[in-house]
């Protein structure tokens, strides 16, 4: 992977020359065709991925065993977030939904980049929680929609 494909992820967009240097030797880039999936709803896992190109679909099962469809990432887009974070299974499926290229950092070789270059993880993270406040804006914009459609029905 080159430099500057790395550098056009907005995720890395903070990083140096020899931070994203560095960083080309802790990822791994994996391929994937339509209809693969790249791991399922509670398996174990603690990488976490990035989309460089194409879609993969975020599904959650439903209480009937049926696959919904959460959101479906871009260029750009995260996902293994939780599982990267805290070590548990899988809280969805990630399906590839055309010919992507996904960029995989495992929890080991971030702890690399921790113990190595302490201001390059900091970056790293900052732009994670960056990632993860703007997950949870959205959810509580929705929620807050969702409450409202219920109480007006509710009157």
């Amino acid at each position: 992977m080159e430099n500057k494909e790395l550098r056009e992820i907005y995720f890395f967009s903070d990083l140096d020359d020899s931070e994203i240097e560095m960083l080309k030797g802790s990822v791994q880039v994996k391929e994937y065709e339509a209809g693969d999936i790249i791991f399922k709803e509670g398996s174990s896992g603690s990488e976490l991925y990035i989309v460089v190109s194409g879609k993969v679909g975020v599904n959650k099962m439903t209480g009937e065993g049926d696959q919904y469809r959460i959101i479906t990432l871009e260029k750009g887009g995260i996902f293994g977030i939780m599982s990267f974070l805290d070590e548990i299974k899988h809280d969805a499926t990630i399906i590839a939904e055309q010919k992507s290229r996904v960029i995989q950092i495992g929890k080991s070789a971030f702890d690399n980049i921790v113990h190595s270059n302490l201001p390059m993880a900091f970056k790293i993270l900052r732009r994670l929680a960056m990632h993860l406040t703007g997950i949870v804006r959205k959810t509580n914009r929705e929620y807050m929609d969702l409450m409202h459609m219920m109480f007006r029905k509710s009157k």
